[in-house]
């Protein structure tokens, strides 16, 4: 019986690129280093000087703060690149240099036309000036860079989802928001806050992604999962108004450009159904280069692991002050309101509708007419008194007696069964608090009992009936 033919690389001479490849391959690269950089380089950097702090260094002065340095100086050239775009009335924008966490500003879509005519430019002197008829090796580094510069972003939104610090713990203020007054912004992280499993999924998908682009041999599935993920991402970002379009953006394209090298043996599986040849990725030949470069991947990636985890584990006391919650934490519904001695009619517009208390002493009330007040909520379980004042108010705190208690009230079901069902509450179990002492100069006294959000359902795997859309 005849063997089936075996498919094998061929290392043979590249053959000459067309000239549409040539031309945008240049623009490719030259755009990239423009925008990405430093890139990877700074990744690197980064992981060093992450690193040399957790090992106790002061990255602040001396050695260790020159990449700091450096990276501070790439911004403040592109700051003053801006500013002169702007005098010369050529920036596509106001410019506006400021710390907002937007990556979508004046400042930034002055930056992406200044790099694209840049690059355009040089990607026409290279080409008039060069007689090179294609740039395999270089296109293999280049291929690496934008592999190694993908994975780590992607490392980086992943685990931040991981250690909980990109969209953090729904809070009692948006849990009390009313959905139309929300940004569009506001919803994708009350979307993701919303369900903790599906950011660890998100975040799952990101690491996933980033991992399979570290080594060539899975570079080509990487790329593919990049796409998909980055694609999501794009969409919300683009979608909803999140100020991360145009970076969104760029890692799309990234993934996408990973694929170019792969290109002839997609088309031969997906559209002519034909075996394909591998594609050759190494950017050295030799065995000992090959392992030595092997090598120092594996430990730039390792230490990378080693200062995510040691960075997104290690305790910020003051961040966990901030984020402490007390056995008070919740949304007290004000069932009776008693300012001295005279209970405030339902009908009144300045009788409190909420008393909330949230994490660390931040606590704020809400009267019907829908007004907020910000206090500062101290207290003491071992004797069972708060001090409150509001936020930024003069003065001595006032002294408030908090007791605790479980009454049973009408609320949802734990589980619908019939349709008939729908809409009648059931008895429930919920806590109560009482509230004595001085506000505003009068007696107050609050009877309140705790509110459970539809929201915080959690995970159902038996649902008889669906929640309404």
């Amino acid at each position: 019986m005849p063997e089936e033919p075996r498919v094998e690389a061929t290392l043979t001479a590249t053959p000459p690129w067309p000239r549409w490849q040539l031309v945008l391959f240049r623009y490719a690269l030259l755009h990239y280093v423009l925008y990405a950089f430093p890139g990877a380089i700074g990744s690197l950097l980064r992981t060093v000087v992450g690193g040399a702090e957790q090992c106790g260094a002061n990255v602040k002065e001396g050695w260790w703060s020159w990449p700091t340095v450096a990276l501070d100086a790439i911004d403040r050239a592109w700051q003053w690149l801006t500013l002169r775009m702007a005098d010369l009335g050529v920036a596509p924008y106001e410019v506006i240099h400021q710390r907002t966490g937007s990556g979508d500003t004046g400042a930034a879509w002055a930056q992406l036309l200044l790099l694209v005519v840049v690059a355009a430019a040089g990607t026409l002197v290279w080409s008039l000036a060069s007689r090179a008829r294609g740039y395999p090796r270089l296109g293999r580094w280049f291929h690496l860079a934008v592999r190694f510069d993908l994975a780590f972003t992607l490392f980086g939104y992943g685990f931040a989802k991981f250690y909980g610090g990109q969209f953090g713990e729904m809070s009692l203020s948006r849990l009390t928001q009313e959905i139309g007054d929300t940004w569009p912004m506001t919803m994708v992280g009350t979307f993701m806050k919303a369900s903790k499993p599906y950011e660890l999924f998100g975040g799952a998908c990101e690491v996933l992604s980033g991992a399979l682009l570290f080594h060539r041999r899975t570079a080509l599935l990487g790329a593919c999962a990049a796409i998909a993920t980055m694609t999501n991402v794009c969409a919300l970002n683009w979608l909803y108004g999140v100020p991360v379009k145009q970076y969104s953006a760029h890692l799309l394209l990234y993934g996408v450009g990973l694929l170019a090298p792969f290109l002839p043996q997609l088309v031969d599986v997906f559209v002519r159904n034909r075996p394909s040849l591998p594609v050759d990725l190494r950017v050295v030949q030799g065995k000992v280069a090959g392992r030595v470069l092997l090598g120092l991947g594996v430990a730039w990636v390792s230490a990378s692991l080693v200062v995510t985890h040691v960075g997104g584990t290690t305790s910020d006391p003051e961040m966990e002050r901030q984020l402490r919650r007390s056995a008070l934490y919740g949304l007290w519904t004000v069932e009776a309101m008693v300012v001295d001695g005279q209970e405030v009619a339902s009908s009144d517009a300045t009788r409190w509708r909420d008393l909330a208390i949230d994490a660390g002493t931040f606590a704020w009330t809400r009267d019907l007419t829908g007004r907020r007040r910000y206090l500062e909520f101290q207290w003491d379980e071992a004797t069972g008194i708060a001090q409150v004042k509001e936020r930024g108010a003069e003065g001595e705190p006032a002294r408030w007696t908090c007791e605790r208690g479980v009454k049973v009230v009408k609320g949802d079901p734990p589980l619908l069964l019939r349709n008939e069902e729908r809409g009648k509450p059931v008895d429930v179990e919920r806590r109560t608090l009482v509230v004595k002492g001085r506000w505003d100069g009068h007696d107050l006294e609050l009877r309140t009992v705790e509110k459970r959000f539809r929201l915080q359902t959690g995970f159902r795997l038996r649902q008889e009936l669906p929640d309404f859309w």
